[in-house]
């Protein structure tokens, strides 16, 4: 119904304006072919008008053509009205339409708007004017098209978040089963199982290598007490473990633990720079998991670890030689630490390959975006300085109303007066609306440097007084005044100190006034009584009350709006967001008691025997901690058909 309402009113005005002529100044309806001409065009376009949500390009094709064939059968002024229907078309096209198609109807208007006025008045003056005032009144219609296209890619935005928050408070449970599986296993699994492996080493060797058995003790010990801290870490309030340092610092970290473990591990790992703090964790996770399958598979092996850098992404490899399977084995893991890892790299926007390299060895590799989803910097700089096309619309009919005042051809022979002054008004006026154009970026900059170009209409004054060209320039350029006050209604940072906007102008146009008094005398040789002067400032500053009035208040009821709209958006992704925290928080509240009583237990009785150096017991409660663990993943994050047919990553040792 929306859409139909527009297309009436115009061609309702149109037929009550001509050839209804049932208003006062209508021209005179010559050839009755001609109005029923005029007539079907006029119907013709509110037919097309009511395509411009659906179809806008075709609705403006069908517009220009319909208002072309007015043009042609109508008097001077006869199509008034439906005229305005391509400014609705191409509002529709901007609107919704990307930038290459605006721009182009743009262009092609503007092309057509020319072409009309030469068959129209011919190339003349007025012919020139009339194009002149209507490209800049399409590119208003454009800039104001535009903006509301980006008002509405940004409700969809915020329409996604809260998608996005519903959908976490859904999930929110399984969510976090998942997570705090791959978080279980991946800050605490390696450091049970690097025990096992380091305390079976050293009993085997205890009669021809003592030493060994005691500091394996040692290790174990410390190692134990490091899960304890990461376990309990777990359980805090954040549910995190701790980060650590930079990712470079943390893998080298990592690889001289596993080389203290009997490893041979070479860390080829160049700086990458920030990385969003997912992408680093998932990195680190999946150099640790590696490691850890290398000391089960290939104890003693070799092992390379590489990060590779591209544009955008970061390479993380991790290669062993070969891999030794064979002989008694003792299953130690849940056999699903890759696939966890593989769902966590792929939620971030990476892909996690495993297989065979070369002739006996394993290759795990991850790709992981190294970027966040914002914008290059060059693009981010350009985006936030560029001014809107709106704006320069607006700049642009200010100029051309006020230059074409100031010029403007009489009525006769449309031959262009001479100014007094000289050609400086002209850098007045454009001194006085270019600041406009940085309006949205900094309100009341754009306001200053308005009104203080504002003080200078007095040196506008001929010794005649002002001349008509001098005053139509002036009330035209009293726009950007206007436009100024709306902007920092609008736009201003604090929305309530905006108000000193309306007393600030008052004040620079009764100054305005006061030296518009002075000159007038100054120039006649006459003095002037104090006292008309705070008159005449008074004056000033109350005949300008109103219209200021009603700009800011404009300004400020738009600002009200947009602002209660994002501010309602926003308050329902936080309350969505609270939402699925709490749930994520309560289900891990309810899964923290079995970690305690199943992992906990188990990885202190390894730091008890371990300080009173008993290495069988160590090995059994590190082997009955990773059993209860792998219960505990099983029942967190119950494996797949697709799971269970990867090659287990969290396998064997030799028993």
């Amino acid at each position: 119904m929306k859409t139909v309402i527009v297309p009436l009113v115009l061609a309702a005005s149109q037929l009550v304006w001509w050839p209804g002529g049932l208003l006062p100044g209508a021209p005179p309806v010559g050839d009755p072919l001609l109005a029923g001409v005029t007539v079907l065009a006029t119907v013709l376009t509110a037919a097309v008008l009511c395509l411009r949500r659906s179809r806008p390009v075709v609705a403006l094709a069908g517009a220009v053509a319909a208002i072309t064939v007015a043009y042609l059968a109508s008097p001077y002024d006869g199509a008034l009205t439906i005229a305005a229907a391509d400014l609705v078309a191409l509002y529709s096209v901007a609107a919704w339409k990307p930038r290459r198609t605006w721009v182009t109807a743009l262009v092609l208007l503007s092309v057509w708007q020319a072409a009309v006025g030469w068959l129209e008045f011919g190339v003349n003056s007025e012919g020139i004017t009339e194009a002149g005032f209507t490209i800049v009144a399409y590119v208003v219609t454009a800039g104001a098209g535009v903006a509301r296209q980006q008002w509405r890619a940004g409700r969809r935005a915020a329409a996604d978040a809260l998608q996005q928050a519903t959908t976490a408070h859904r999930e929110a449970g399984s969510g976090e089963r998942q997570r705090l599986s791959a978080e279980l296993h991946d800050v605490s699994a390696h450091h049970l199982t690097s025990i096992v492996v380091s305390m079976n080493a050293a009993r085997r060797l205890r009669e021809t290598r003592p030493e060994l058995l005691a500091e394996s003790l040692v290790a174990a010990a410390a190692t134990a007490r490091e899960a304890l801290t990461e376990l309990r870490a777990l359980l805090g309030a954040s549910g995190r473990a701790p980060t650590g340092p930079h990712l470079t610092d943390r893998l080298a970290e990592l690889s001289d633990a596993f080389t203290r473990l009997g490893q041979h591990v070479t860390l080829d790992a160049p700086d990458p720079g920030p990385l969003p703090l997912p992408v680093a964790e998932a990195a680190h996770a999946v150099v640790r998991e590696a490691l850890t399958n290398t000391l089960r598979y290939a104890p003693g092996g070799a092992v390379r670890v590489r990060l590779l850098l591209d544009v955008g992404q970061l390479h993380v490899v991790v290669e062993n030689g070969a891999v030794s399977v064979g002989g008694n084995v003792v299953r130690l893991g849940s056999g699903r630490g890759l696939a966890g890892l593989r769902r966590r790299v792929t939620a971030l926007g990476g892909g996690l390959t495993a297989g065979p390299a070369g002739e006996d060895g394993w290759r795990v590799s991850a790709v992981l975006p190294s970027v966040g989803s914002a914008a290059p910097p060059s693009e981010r700089w350009w985006s936030s300085r560029r001014t809107p096309l709106i704006d320069v619309g607006i700049v642009a009919m200010i100029l051309t109303f006020s230059i074409a005042g100031l010029y403007m051809p009489d009525d006769d022979g449309w031959t262009v007066r001479p100014v007094p002054l000289g050609i400086w008004p002209v850098f007045l006026l454009i001194a006085h609306s270019a600041p406009l154009l940085v309006r949205r970026r900094a309100p009341w900059l754009a306001w200053a440097g308005v009104f203080a170009t504002a003080g200078l209409w007095p040196l506008w004054l001929t010794p005649d007084g002002m001349t008509e060209n001098l005053a139509s320039a002036l009330i035209f350029a009293l726009g950007a005044e206007a436009v100024a006050v709306y902007t920092v209604g609008a736009h201003a940072r604090h929305q309530w100190l905006s108000l000193i906007v309306m007393p600030a102008s008052g004040a620079v146009i009764g100054a305005v006034a006061v030296a518009v008094a002075l000159k007038t005398a100054w120039d006649a040789s006459e003095r002037v009584h104090p006292g008309v002067t705070v008159v005449l400032a008074g004056l000033g500053g109350a005949a300008m009350a109103s219209p200021v009035v009603v700009a800011w208040a404009g300004g400020f009821v738009v600002r009200l709006r947009r602002d209660g709209v994002v501010r309602r958006e926003h308050t329902a992704v936080l309350e969505a967001v609270a939402a699925a925290e709490h749930e994520a928080r309560a289900e891990r509240v309810r899964l923290v008691g079995g970690l305690r009583a199943q992992v906990l237990r188990h990885t202190e009785q390894v730091v008890a025997a371990a300080d009173d150096g008993d290495p069988d017991e160590v090995v059994a409660a590190a082997r009955a901690a990773l059993a209860a663990m792998r219960e505990l993943l099983t029942a967190l994050d119950p494996p797949t058909t697709s799971t269970a047919a990867e090659r287990p990553d969290v396998l064997a040792v030799p028993a």
